[in-house]
């Protein structure tokens, strides 16, 4: 299980920082073994392709996690509305 205090620390710094909008969706889930993974579901990703939407997620967690805080992320995904709800 990945530790708690990482998650939320992500999950923190990515709601206060670029995804602070209350329709902005952050998920911070264990991933494999102790990693993490990060989903955020952003209208602000709209006409972005998707290497530029995890540079803005990334963009945001160096901010303010260090070298070894960021090696537990093993996933980023940064999706809008409309591509999540294709997917169900």
């Amino acid at each position: 299980m990945a530790c708690k205090v990482i998650k939320q620390k992500i999950q923190e710094t990515l709601k206060t920082g670029y995804f602070n909008d209350i329709k902005d969706f952050v998920d911070v889930s264990d991933g494999y073994d102790d990693l993490i993974h990060v989903v955020v579901v952003s209208r602000k990703f709209e006409g972005h392709r998707p290497r530029i939407r995890i540079k803005l997620i990334w963009d945001e967690l160096l901010k303010r996690l260090s070298d070894e805080e960021w090696g537990y992320v093993s996933l980023l995904i940064g999706a809008t509305p409309e591509e999540v709800r294709f997917c169900y």
